[in-house]
């Protein structure tokens, strides 16, 4: 069963489905609880996480009746007008709401996108082959990895490849994301669906290192209903296996932190806006993959170019030194009402579940990587120190947390946004200490968000359920 809280649907309803404006959205993502579960770690770190640790499970998912929401909505909702809203504030949407879909009342600021984007890098494109990247690495203070492409094309229709998936025909292209005008950067493989609607576009991110592809299963639903499926696949290098997390190269102009290399996904944004969808589209991702992408909407500016996001699991990393267990000792948030801060479970109320943690679970194979990853991420402000696997206060961190002062953020979501998370089993949400970062990220936006906690499942699981295709299908308009 899930707890069921909302401000502006009913109980366990997704939003219904809306097209603003001929507008539409790509979203969804489905992963395995297995490799989403486990941001790969990183060899230098000693953190030794695999990304397929064991946890995928199929085991007690909730069904479609099990799950319900915790929903700050639209304009419509006025503070604490529902009991079971746990002190949630109310909510402006600064739009107008139809079936739940909030839809921005202002016009498309085009100068305002156009300088957001601007100030991504960019993608290059290489000609197809069995390895289409010459591959880079530097020591400093411990290896990270990079490519460039082995040959270029001038227009990315011709380093285009044609492969099927789900038996359904797909176009690849190889890319680098260019982080120092020179065409250096981290690369990757991204897929997409050769004749879906432009129009409902549903880009995917995988969990973990984002190294793999997701399963097939909401990217079969999506293209059974005539959207667009599009997710990149980032490069896996043997020893490092951090993926996109992986640490910028001395001359990639991005900075050394997760805002930094949350440009990379934003990169993949950039180009599916400018060159494949026809609308605003959508996103969906669990773990990792929820890093990936939340954070281009939160810190570039790319809020306007989408209509409808799904998150499960995360975002993961939001409060870094509090996750690593270096500050704010004993905090967490309160499992099925993620507005509460608490220090012990009695601060949650009768309704409000459980305190889960802000630090990440110890010992544990699948966060003892994702601490790697972080100490990988910052080894050159840290001289490869493993502060984030030993609970050391490293100021580097700060930069990386989703409201520090470093970086202007945009807690106004104009799109909706819904979370969902699992919670009460071993290797849940709760267990692993994730649940209270994700929770975090929720309590500050102010623009249409729900929460539902389903209490059966493993981490990512809640992305198997019939309610994670619902809320897609629903917010993406398919």
């Amino acid at each position: 069963m899930a707890v069921c809280f909302t401000l502006a649907t009913a109980c366990g309803s997704p939003p219904a489905s809306h097209d603003a404006g001929g507008a539409a959205s790509d979203s969804g993502s489905t992963s395995d609880a297995g490799s989403d579960a486990g941001i790969t770690a990183n060899a230098d770190s000693g953190a030794t996480g695999e990304p397929d640790s064991g946890l995928a499970s199929d085991s007690g998912l909730a069904g479609p009746g099990d799950a319900g929401s915790i929903g700050d909505g639209g304009p419509a909702a006025d503070a604490g007008s529902s009991a079971s809203d746990a002190g949630s504030p109310g909510v402006d949407a600064g739009g107008s709401v139809d079936g739940g879909v909030s839809v921005d009342a202002g016009a498309f600021d085009a100068g305002a996108i156009g300088t957001a984007l601007a100030r991504l890098p960019n993608l290059v494109f290489c000609q197809p082959a069995a390895d289409p990247w010459v591959h880079k690495s530097e020591m400093s203070p411990n290896t990270t990895r990079y490519q460039a492409c082995a040959a270029t094309c001038t227009d990315w229709a011709q380093c285009t490849k044609e492969t099927t998936a789900r038996n359904r025909a797909q176009i690849e292209l190889a890319f680098v994301v260019d982080e120092d005008g020179h065409g250096n950067g981290f690369g990757g493989t991204l897929r997409y669906t050769k004749t879906g609607m432009r129009d409902h576009v549903v880009l995917f991110h995988k969990g973990g290192a984002g190294t793999e592809y997701v399963d097939d299963v909401l990217p079969e639903k999506v293209e059974s209903a005539g959207g667009t499926y599009v997710e990149p696949k980032w490069v896996e290098e043997v020893d490092t296996k951090v993926g996109w997390f992986s640490r910028p190269f001395a001359d990639s102009k991005l900075e050394r932190n997760l805002y930094g290399v949350s440009q990379r996904p934003a990169a993949v944004f950039k180009w599916v806006y400018q060159h494949l969808a026809t609308a605003p589209f959508s996103t969906a991702g669990c773990s990792g993959g929820s890093i990936a992408t939340y954070y281009p909407r939160h810190w570039h500016g790319l809020d306007p170019i989408l209509r409808y996001q799904l998150l499960s699991g995360g975002p993961v990393m939001s409060k870094i030194e509090a996750a690593c267990g270096a500050t704010e000792k004993n905090k967490g948030r309160c499992t099925q009402a993620p507005t509460i801060e608490c220090t012990k479970t009695l601060d949650c109320g009768a309704q409000g579940g459980t305190c889960s943690p802000y630090e990440w679970k110890k010992f544990d194979i699948v966060m003892t990587a994702v601490r790697g990853t972080i100490d990988h991420l910052h080894s050159h402000e840290t001289n490869g120190a493993t502060d984030c696997a030993d609970s050391n206060v490293q100021p580097a961190f700060d930069a990386s947390d989703y409201n520090s002062p470093t970086h202007a953020i945009d807690s106004h979501n104009e799109h909706r946004i819904d979370f969902m998370v699992n919670i009460g089993a071993t290797l849940a949400d709760d267990y692993l200490n994730v649940l209270a970062s994700g929770a975090a990220v929720y309590s500050d936006l102010t623009g249409q968000k729900t929460w539902t906690a389903q209490t059966s499942g493993i981490h990512c699981d809640s992305f198997k359920t019939d309610e994670a295709w619902n809320l897609l299908k629903a917010g993406a308009g398919l």
